[in-house]
């Protein structure tokens, strides 16, 4: 493998890792029906999480590379329209919930897909560099957070729940997620990913995630559970020197995670989409907007659910065909007499 082939691999692992620490720190409205405590949520993760490097090392090694054909980049497209109409009505709540000037969902719906649509248009080379400085702005910021709160953080704080084997694999289940940027990991690079690769991004977010329950957790105590947006809330709490609210700083970066992972999004479906019918020129954009905003007015009015249920059932349909070992026969060539 050349250094181009390497150098491709990791900026594709760093955009895949900055779209899926995006709900690290912003949390989802309509999947989770409420924060566990740090130890069950730490414990049932690591279930979550050794099963998924389970599945998504199998999906690369069975012939998870290679550009998908119609029936699996249709799939694929409708899984990421799905998860775009989902992430911003997540974005657009969260904003909301976070700033005292309310903007309308009009005007955020504008701002997100102007940022998509030049992300997806610039081509995932660029979103790849661009994923660099903010995920070290979204390192400062964790440990910004930890400094900031030190002073009120307590180890007695921390609880001690009943976590059974069965309680933790049933958690683990409820709350299993499979990301749709790990499907779209192989097809970012020439030669596709390594489950390797795939598995320390995985793990990066498990410890990122369990970093964040503790922190919030011994900040918090039992309020910690109670919580909506529970990192945010301790941004809010913390302060440095002089500097007595630095949540705005940490909103910032979370929303630049945001826009990376819309973007992300946008030109996977964009690149999918050539698969089904070609087209040139701002052609697929403007398709890939229009079927967003479509899914958009389905999903909104809280049926989040179902359309999670629906993009869910439609990444494990289009793993399943991309990782059929049928994909993988070659034909080989009749032997001469």
């Amino acid at each position: 493998m050349n250094h181009e082939s390497i150098f491709e691999q990791k900026q594709a692992g760093v955009l895949v890792l900055a779209a899926f620490l995006t709900d690290s720190f912003i949390q989802p409205f309509g999947r989770q029906a409420d924060v566990l405590p740090a130890r069950t949520a730490i414990l049932s993760g690591a279930v979550q999480f050794a099963l998924l490097c389970g599945i998504t090392v199998l999906y690369l090694r069975w012939c998870g590379r290679g550009q998908p054909g119609r029936l699996r980049s249709l799939l694929l497209c409708g899984a990421l329209v799905i998860s775009i109409a989902l992430e911003i009505i997540q974005g657009e709540r969260f904003y909301n919930y976070v700033m005292q000037q309310q903007l309308q969902a009009l005007v955020f719906l504008i701002l997100v897909f102007g940022a998509a649509y030049y992300g997806a248009f610039a081509g995932v080379q660029a979103l790849g560099r661009a994923a660099w400085p903010v995920l070290v702005l979204a390192g400062a910021s964790v440990l910004a957070l930890g400094w900031s709160v030190a002073g009120q953080m307590q180890f007695s704080h921390l609880q001690t729940p009943a976590a059974s084997p069965e309680l933790l694999a049933r958690l683990a289940l409820e709350r299993f997620y499979l990301p749709p940027e790990l499907i779209l990991l192989p097809f970012l690079c020439g030669r596709g990913g390594s489950g390797r690769g795939a598995a320390k991004l995985i793990g990066v977010v498990f410890l990122v995630d369990s970093l964040l329950a503790l922190l919030g957790e011994m900040t918090l105590g039992v309020a910690y559970a109670n919580e909506t947006q529970p990192v945010y809330t301790i941004a809010r709490l913390g302060g440095l020197s002089v500097f007595r609210r630095l949540d705005a700083l940490h909103v910032g970066v979370w929303l630049l995670l945001f826009l990376i992972k819309i973007s992300l999004y946008f030109a996977g479906f964009v690149a999918l989409w050539q698969n089904i019918k070609p087209c040139k020129g701002h052609a697929p954009y403007w398709i890939a907007l229009a079927a967003v905003m479509g899914a958009f007015l389905m999903v909104w009015n809280q049926r989040e659910a179902q359309a999670m249920l629906v993009q869910q059932v439609l990444l494990a349909l289009a793993l399943a065909l991309l990782a059929a070992p049928t994909s993988c026969i070659v034909k080989k060539g009749r032997k001469k007499p």
